[in-house]
């Protein structure tokens, strides 16, 4: 059985960092630097995948400042929730250049200790995965180009409207704004495992069409986080896509 869980991370800028850094140089620095970020919110979406291609989706957690009070508060929920899932391997899309630093940086400062899936210096068997597998840097390997996530989704059959408010989330300032960060940080998680599926089946790790684990994934969200919210159609037309290609496969295979 194949132990996953996708995270992501939303962050902004602390102003206060960046000016107390900036005011250090003769050259003030206009552009702000990752240093100066902090974590607001965090999703993790958890799934097991058996050996004959059965999908148990684990959960879908997320935290944000506005329900735990401070990054500190956010990051050790997170840390904690791998914690307790030791032998899942963690995917992220960028995560060794996004997320990972600012997680690790947030745990230097607040005396928190990373689980054994984000800390450095992993090493494994050859043909395994890593214990946390950066998506986006798999599959550039050793060439030049970077692939996007919203273009690999497209091709997977991801609807373009699911895509459109894939870019930052502007620090909440309102309920209402809280509530759309965190909707946010829980679809990019399900995104991510979206493009993340088709690759562990062109690798071998799972069996079975991800088209059905795709609809499976996108029912179980579009019930349980996106009914009454802007995500409700696109969600609908992500499980009729994937329909489609369930019946061609099935008439091909008739």
């Amino acid at each position: 059985m194949l132990k996953l869980t996708f995270i992501d991370t939303e962050a902004a800028w602390d102003e206060h960092l960046h000016e107390d850094y900036a005011s250090l140089n003769r050259r003030k620095h206009k552009r702000h630097r990752m240093s100066s970020k902090r974590i607001f919110a965090a999703a993790a979406l958890s799934m097991h995948i058996g050996d004959d291609g059965t999908t148990s989706i684990q959960g879908l957690q997320s935290w944000t400042e506005h329900g735990y009070g401070d990054e500190a508060a956010v990051v050790e929920a997170l840390l904690d929730h791998l914690r307790y899932r030791p032998d899942d391997t963690v995917i992220t899309w960028g995560g060794l250049a996004a997320d990972l630093p600012l997680i690790t940086m947030a745990a230097m400062e607040h005396q928190l200790v990373l689980p054994p899936q984000l800390r450095f210096g992993q090493r494994v068997k050859f043909g395994e995965l890593m214990p946390h597998t950066d998506l986006a840097l798999t599959l550039k390997d050793k060439g030049r180009d970077w692939a996007h996530m919203s273009e690999l989704a497209l091709r997977m059959g991801v609807p373009r409207d699911l895509l459109a408010r894939k870019s930052e989330v502007p620090y909440p300032l309102t309920v209402e704004d809280w509530e759309a960060a965190r909707i946010h940080v829980e679809l990019d998680t399900v995104l991510t495992a979206l493009v993340a599926l088709p690759w562990l089946r062109a690798q071998g790790r799972i069996r079975g069409d991800t088209s059905a684990i795709a609809f499976h994934l996108a029912d179980w969200f579009g019930r349980m986080r996106a009914q009454g919210t802007a995500l409700a159609e696109p969600m609908r037309d992500l499980r009729r896509r994937m329909m489609d290609r369930i019946e061609r496969k099935a008439l091909e295979v008739a």
